[in-house]
């Protein structure tokens, strides 16, 4: 896990794309959608489940 910290220092312009802040794949770069857009984050992201 500590390869990908030192990652999220470097541009998106090195990267080829923006990278992801928080989550599990964190400082890594953020994936496509089928049409070429950048994939948002769920908009459930963080909020605690209900029961």
């Amino acid at each position: 896990m500590a390869e990908n910290q030192g990652s999220a220092s470097k541009s998106p312009k090195d990267n080829h794309g923006p990278l992801v802040k928080t989550g599990p794949t964190a400082g890594q770069n953020r994936s496509r959608n089928i049409d070429g857009r950048w994939r948002a984050k769920r908009s459930d992201a963080g909020k605690t489940r209900s029961r």
